[in-house]
């Protein structure tokens, strides 16, 4: 195969990690919305319904991404998923961005990539 179409698949393969990342983070958006609703009611069933059925999905993606990466760099990735809570915490709850919490993001985006250099 060509080097192009090499990295079109790593491309895809990336987006798909990251997606698949990006929709595990979601569940728990989900499921702090579920919190603010009284137990078992209809909206707490709905909302929690929605981030089980995310869980379900992400756990299938997770299958298919480790049939494309290797479980060390896969799972070195998912630091992300503690950005995407921070983004969410922000654009949704209105939570701050502290100067903590982008130093945390720095960290776990350093060691991302120090990973996936070293499995290269």
């Amino acid at each position: 195969m060509s080097k192009f179409v090499n990295d079109n698949r790593n491309k895809r393969s990336y987006l798909l990690l990251h997606g698949g990342f990006l929709l595990y983070s979601f569940s728990a958006v989900l499921s702090k919305v579920a919190s603010n609703h009284d137990f078992l009611s209809f909206f707490f069933l709905f909302f929690w319904g929605l981030a089980l059925a995310i869980l379900v999905v992400y756990a299938l993606l997770w299958q298919i991404i480790l049939q494309r990466f290797p479980l060390s760099r896969a799972f070195a990735n998912r630091g992300v998923v503690v950005i995407w809570g921070i983004i969410w915490g922000f654009i949704i709850f209105g939570e701050q961005i502290t100067i903590g919490k982008v130093l945390a993001m720095l960290l776990i985006l350093v060691g991302i990539v120090v990973i996936g250099k070293a499995n290269e």
